[in-house]
């Protein structure tokens, strides 16, 4: 499924106005709520993205990112958290929408975490 430059907007613009709204502690302690569910990593690789200060990414990754992460967090959706199964099924899609959206700064993400494994020891026994 492809957007249109319109949706596209749209999509960004939700997504800044959700990344105001981001709450980095509240997030952490939905994902430990929810380490059982299928979408988890995702989650996870999503925070860990935007809350890593020695990674850089683009402010419309970042956007989309926080926006996405600030829907699944807070209980007002589309579709109410508290329909059981049902409500989670718009915060799956808004969690792997992000993740199809930022694919090239997850896989940079994690090359970037692989070398920090790899040259960090390196460089402090130096």
């Amino acid at each position: 499924m492809s957007l249109t430059m319109e949706e596209q907007g749209k999509a960004i613009t939700l997504a800044k106005k959700l990344a105001e709204e981001f709450d980095a502690e509240r997030s952490e302690n939905f994902a430990r709520r929810h380490k059982d569910k299928d979408w988890y990593e995702g989650f996870i690789a999503l925070f860990n993205m935007i809350t890593d200060p020695d990674f850089s990414i683009s402010a419309a990754a970042w956007a989309t990112i926080a926006g996405a992460l600030a829907y699944v967090v807070f209980p007002v959706d589309i579709i109410p958290d508290f329909i059981p199964f049902i409500g989670w099924l718009d915060d799956l899609f808004i969690i792997n929408w992000a993740v199809s959206m930022v694919t090239v700064e997850i896989a940079l993400y994690r090359k970037f975490c692989l070398n920090r494994q790899i040259y960090q020891p390196m460089l402090m026994a130096s």
